[in-house]
This record gives structure tokens, sequence and C-alpha cells, in this order.
């Protein structure tokens, strides 16, 4: 991982930067797609977000939950539902060297999952996506690391459908 200096109350401590934990794949569609085409890309991609361009533009983004509360909930046709109408826009975005804390001050104060990622040079390009299962991975992980026993509502958040494995941890206590 990528870790920054910064300056703590209690003096100098390592800072863990969002490009360390953030996915490097970013799935995208267009914006004239449909609810349906969303719902099967992150399907097929196992993602809980999708990019959304228009003409290689970043115009915003779609998440499960925008599927489930305005497509599910309302009761509409996916393959009728035009993602440009349920997507948020604009993407709210963090830059690669921000760290993990700052980015959750971001999610929590704009109450989102998902945020895009922007490299140094080039705001407008997303890098990769960050979300809050990424920021629990990484704090499960720092609480092994520091051998404390991850209580039973972390391990519920962590779904089943992303393999512990993932995580890399040297122990099996999970």
């Amino acid at each position: 991982m990528r870790e920054i200096i910064t300056l703590g109350r209690s003096g100098s401590s390592k800072a863990i930067t969002v490009e360390s934990i953030m996915s490097k794949h970013v799935i995208t569609l267009e914006a004239d797609s449909t609810a349906l085409q969303a719902a099967k890309l992150m399907s097929e991609e196992n993602a809980g977000s999708v990019v959304i361009t228009d003409n290689d533009k970043i115009v915003g983004i779609i998440t499960e939950r925008d599927l489930i509360r305005l497509v599910c909930a309302a009761d509409l046709q996916a393959s009728k539902a035009p993602i440009a109408s349920i997507m948020s826009s604009p993407l709210i975005t963090v830059n690669k060297i921000s760290t993990v804390e700052n980015a959750a001050q971001i999610m929590l104060r704009n109450k989102l999952r998902h945020l895009g990622v922007t490299d140094d040079t080039d705001n407008a390009r997303i890098i990769g996506v960050i979300s809050s299962v990424d920021l629990i991975k990484l704090f499960i992980h720092k609480m092994q690391s520091i051998d404390h026993d991850v209580p039973p509502l972390l391990r519920a958040l962590y779904w089943q459908e992303e393999p512990l494995e993932e995580l890399n941890f040297h122990n099996n206590r999970l």
C-alpha cells in the first residue's frame, strides 16, 4: 500500500492513500443506456456501481442502491428506465493521493457509498472508484494487524459475495 506521512494529534502517523485501496477497474456505460443494462453489467462485473459517460465525458454514477430505490421500489420497467434519469450527477470525486479518512469524510458529508478517484494531473479523468466496502475491508485489515478481534457486526457487513481471501489476512479468525 502506498502511504504518506501526516501529522495527527499524537504526532507523526502513517495515513493510507485512496489509491492503495481503490478499485482500479472502472466500469462505464453510456448515458443513453437503460437501468436493465446497468444492472446486467453490475451483475456480470460483480460491481456495486457503474460510471456513466456521454461521448467519453463522465456525467454521473449509478449504484445498486439507485437501482433498488429508483427503479424497483418505484415499480419501473428496468428495460425502459433511462439511466440518465436515475443516475447521481455530478460524480463526486477524490484525488488518488488523498487519505482514506478524507474519502470517508466526503462520503459521510454527501451521504454516498461510492466516489470516483482522479489522477494527480487530470481531475477530469477517473482512474478508479472507492466504496464504503473498500473502507470496511481496510478497517477489518487494520484491526487484524493490531491483533484485535473483529466484531461480528463488521464481519456481517462484509458480504459473502466477496471472498474473505481477498483481504490477504495472515490469520484465519474470520
